[in-house]
């Protein structure tokens, strides 16, 4: 039972680490967001609502260059305690300026979002330095008492229990509905803080970065936070 135990913890601690290092990673190619763009479609969706929108004007002039730019920009703040967020801008295609992106209200927004991220960094090398503390502990237990203080679990029950896991999770997500498990995720992490629900007639953010994308990216970081968690099990 104590076995068991301690194989779950460490299978959700390590996951958690793996899933950081999959924001990391896809961070860093920005989710390989002119894939996505074209995938979702967004380009039709700007067309139709950047005329809608009651706060910015003329976003349906811009480029789809501009729009990978100003999402690009969107990660890096947000990967960066939320520098540089006020400064967005859009310029037209030919490059005149137009207006700064985001309202006031996107920026609080933002920025929550922002501070989830370093909160969830400094979390996470809290895990880090404990599992190597753990994990150093039982290879000086192993080597002093020629025996193992705790043994892991093989490589194929790892990785079937992982498969599990995640079929288990699309399909409570699936059953529930992710719109609502998207609402409700929110609700959760924003409890407290500013608006984090905008209406496609009053908010860029929303016109470019849709529900349905977010929904895609989440499978992405699964899916490479397992690939992570598989390379680290074997």
């Amino acid at each position: 039972m104590a076995k068991h135990s301690i194989n779950s913890v460490l299978t959700i601690t390590l996951f958690i680490v793996c899933l950081f290092l999959a924001w990391k990673s896809l961070a860093s190619v920005n989710f390989f967001f002119d894939r996505l763009y074209e995938f979702h479609a967004i380009d039709e969706q700007i067309e139709k609502y950047a005329p809608q929108n009651r706060n910015k004007t003329n976003f349906e002039i811009t480029s789809s260059t501009e729009h990978h730019r100003i999402f690009a920009e969107i990660v890096s703040s947000i990967n960066s305690r939320g520098d540089g967020l006020a400064e967005i801008e859009y310029f037209s295609t030919s490059g005149e300026k137009i207006d700064t992106f985001l309202t006031e209200d996107e920026l609080t927004h933002l920025k929550d979002v922002s501070q989830l991220v370093v909160s969830s960094e400094q979390l996470v090398l809290i895990l880090i330095f404990l599992l190597v503390i753990f994990y150093g502990f039982c290879f000086y237990y192993k080597v002093s008492r020629s025996r193992y203080f705790w043994k892991p679990v093989g490589t194929i029950l790892s990785f079937s229990t992982m498969i599990l896991t995640i079929i288990l999770g699309a399909g409570i997500v699936m059953v529930i509905g992710p719109r609502t498990v998207f609402h409700i995720l929110h609700e959760l992490l924003f409890a407290g803080k500013g608006q984090w629900f905008f209406y496609y007639q009053e908010s860029l953010m929303t016109t470019l970065l849709p529900e349905s994308l977010f929904g895609t990216i989440a499978v992405m970081l699964v899916a490479a936070a397992f690939i992570y968690h598989t390379i680290m099990t074997c």
